[in-house]
């Protein structure tokens, strides 16, 4: 009997353990939970018109329409590649480093680092311990509201919207961002899928590997000193 108990108050334990750290996941970065997706974008500050984009861990790429490019970003480096034109795994003309992300990374980049906090609230329309509930293009979504703020104490903030779609593990299809003073953007995410990308998509070409731009730098070798002629047969 003393036995059972015992279990019976690790089992406890455990559930408690458990619960308090659901509660933490709660609170973290909600884009953190997706590692690998694949989806076309639309909306944005940019306003996109299903531009597809892929995410692989710490790489993102977005494939541009309009520019006729490839875009990929590193959650590592914080900087990307731009790649011209989209046909670059065959013939690729230009390649070189972006200064910072893509647009398209925002906003599954931009709170990884750990210089925010991210707080998460119910919909303002429900009572504090219920969630909403809406459907978007058919997906049934948990409607969340988070606060984004910087750990230095910044005044800048942000708040997001998300309905995240049950059918697709919480998958945030329609988000919207507005930091604080600034305008706001809606985004919306459609043929969604959560198996892994290609890994041949975050491959970069020869190219950008040649040096920026695509200029190759000659390699560092002595000097060449002039030969001296052979004398000729007498």
């Amino acid at each position: 009997m003393r036995h059972l108990k015992g279990l019976g108050f690790a089992w406890l334990f455990l559930f408690y353990v458990t619960l308090l750290h659901a509660q933490k996941v709660q609170d973290q970065n909600p884009f953190d939970a997706f590692q690998q997706f694949s989806a076309s974008a639309s909306g944005g500050a940019m306003k996109w018109n299903k531009m597809k984009i892929y995410r692989s861990e710490k790489q993102m790429r977005a494939e541009y329409v309009y520019e006729n490019e490839v875009r990929i970003s590193s959650l590592t480096d914080k900087k990307g590649w731009y790649i011209r034109p989209r046909e670059w795994v065959t013939k690729p003309k230009e390649c070189g480093r972006m200064a910072m992300w893509d647009f398209a990374a925002y906003p599954f980049f931009a709170y990884s680092d750990g210089t925010f906090i991210v707080e998460r609230s119910p919909a303002a329309e429900t009572p504090e311990k219920e969630t909403a509930k809406e459907t978007i293009d058919g997906h049934s979504c948990k409607v969340e509201n988070y606060t984004v703020r910087p750990k230095d104490g910044g005044e800048i903030f942000v708040t997001l919207k998300l309905w995240e779609a049950e059918d697709l593990n919480g998958f945030p299809i329609q988000i919207e961002a507005k930091p604080t003073s600034m305008p706001g953007s809606t985004y919306n995410y459609t043929d969604v899928s959560l198996d892994r990308p290609d890994p041949k998509l975050f491959q970069l070409p020869a190219l950008c590997r040649a040096g920026v731009h695509g200029k190759k730098k000659p390699p560092a070798t002595a000097p060449k000193t002039p030969s001296k002629a052979s004398p000729k047969p007498q």
